[in-house]
């Protein structure tokens, strides 16, 4: 027994990269109040798992990261903890906060790990891949299920991903909204591109292989439609290649048809995306065509600035604020899409919390300092502009939202904590791709049930002085028998 649950930690581990995709589907509800709604999701019961799994490790992993460490990386979730107290939803404070402790467990239990056992990091990236392959073929199911007239509640579409809302579907898998099936694809998708950049295969055969699976999953982030998602991806690809570029100066020409070939990747795989949803488009009970489901998309993606979509369409009028909204609203038989393209009011809406949070902010000195209290944006905006939002909604924006509800004090802390784990943390092209892209998608949502990937998969690739990326291994050996 006591052999198991010293093993237990690593076994739950191996677990962590499929359960993140189920973000949301399954959950288990537990009720609601007028401020927020409980409801708990498989990531989230891992981690309670996880921290119980890791007590009988507590003296190692003290001993492991020394006090000083230990109480630098708690500072953050301390004062978070203490702004439940001037918080307006004591509630979701305290169970925000909670999460946050699971976090810093998580992360500290999981480096730890990593360092005990050597091939561990593989293993896990190995499935991360593995279950980001079968999630993105659950999501071109969940759109062709769509188009047969498979009910949302056995297809797990969002009410505004149906085809009813553009004419053709667009996938959130085991998410709550395609933007976060595209940010948990983030992370597998860049990593496939560093192998191929890397040159991570020994045969041809292999690089085929890798290329076709990049491809697929690239494809998949762009069918979602989640310009947060997809614009975080192109910033974290572009970050991915200067960064090795950088650090590998030497080998820039010799890497550069490498990264033409990942360029051409990410074409054919928005190629690929755009004639699917045309594809969708015509067969949708709806009278879109292929041209239209093309070019709705196009005029989606660039924000309303590439339009070529036909005149008939160009006509019609938007009267809806969100594709869930709309979707629910519109009968599902109807032969005219919701939408007939770029929907500037969801943009505009996201704008309007932002200025909203800021002004809240503004309004009062408390606020500014020490702020609202940890998860009462949406209190406090409603108490601030009554007429203009109502109390469940949130900031739009994880950045506005801190700033909100920890005031400077808060944002202040995180900012010296994060300069701080930067100074120590070793650097590797992926860590630094990876958080650049996250850290830009930030600007489009805020929470943490539905994003805990965004704060643990980084972990993945913190590396020591003696503990090289796998990846970066197998690439020096390949590298020198080519060079």
């Amino acid at each position: 027994m006591k052999k198991f649950l010293n093993k237990l930690p690593t076994i739950l581990l191996y677990f962590l990269p499929a359960i993140l995709f189920f973000s949301y589907h399954p959950v288990i509800s537990l009720g609601s109040n007028n401020y927020m709604n409980f409801d708990l999701s498989l990531p989230e019961i891992w981690l309670v798992l996880f921290l119980f799994s890791l007590l009988p490790k507590a003296k190692s992993i003290i001993k492991f990261y020394g006090a000083k460490k230990l109480l630098i990386s708690s500072i953050i979730p301390v004062y978070f903890s203490l702004s439940a107290i001037w918080s307006d939803n004591h509630i979701r404070a305290i169970l925000t906060s909670g999460i946050l402790w699971l976090l810093l467990f998580t992360v500290l239990g999981i480096i730890m790990l990593i360092k005990e056992k050597k091939n561990l990091r593989m293993e896990l990236l190995k499935i991360l891949l593995i279950s980001a392959y079968f999630i993105s073929a659950i999501c071109i199911l969940q759109c062709i299920l769509d188009l047969f007239g498979v009910g949302r509640e056995y297809t797990l579409l969002c009410k505004g991903c149906t085809y009813t809302a553009f004419g053709f579907p667009h996938p959130n898998g085991f998410a709550i909204e395609p933007q976060f099936m595209g940010n948990l694809l983030l992370v597998p998708t860049l990593l496939s591109f560093y192998l191929i950049y890397k040159h991570a295969y020994k045969s041809q055969k292999q690089k085929i292989i890798l290329s076709l699976l990049t491809v697929f999953l690239t494809t998949t982030l762009f069918l979602t439609l989640s310009r947060g998602a997809i614009y975080a991806f192109v910033i974290g690809l572009a970050t991915l290649f200067i960064v090795c570029s950088i650090k590998h100066y030497s080998l820039i020409k010799a890497k550069l048809k490498q990264a033409v070939f990942s360029v051409v990747i990410v074409l054919v795989a928005l190629s690929l995306s755009l004639v699917s949803e045309g594809i969708f488009a015509q067969v949708s009970p709806t009278n879109d065509t292929f041209y239209s489901g093309v070019t709705k998309a196009i005029h989606q993606l660039s924000l309303g600035k590439l339009d070529f979509r036909p005149a008939e369409i160009i006509e019609l009028t938007e009267n809806t604020t969100s594709s869930e909204a709309a979707a629910e609203a519109k009968d599902a038989d109807s032969e005219t899409s919701t939408f007939s393209g770029y929907v500037p009011e969801s943009t505009n809406i996201r704008l309007g919390f932002n200025s909203l949070a800021i002004d809240t902010w503004r309004s009062n000195p408390r606020y500014l300092l020490i702020g609202t209290g940890l998860g009462s944006a949406g209190i406090a905006m409603n108490k601030t502009y009554p007429e203009s939002t109502g109390a469940k909604e949130i900031v739009q924006n994880e950045y506005l939202s801190l700033l909100l509800e920890v005031g400077v004090i808060g944002v202040t802390i995180i900012i010296l904590i994060a300069i701080y784990a930067v100074r120590k943390t070793p650097k590797n092209p992926l860590l630094i791709a990876t958080v650049v892209s996250f850290a830009f998608s930030l600007l489009f949502f805020s929470g943490l049930p539905n994003a805990l990937h965004i704060y643990i998969l980084p972990v993945l690739f913190i590396t020591g002085a003696k503990d090289n990326l796998f990846i970066k291994d197998k690439v020096k050996c390949h590298c020198h028998q080519r060079h």
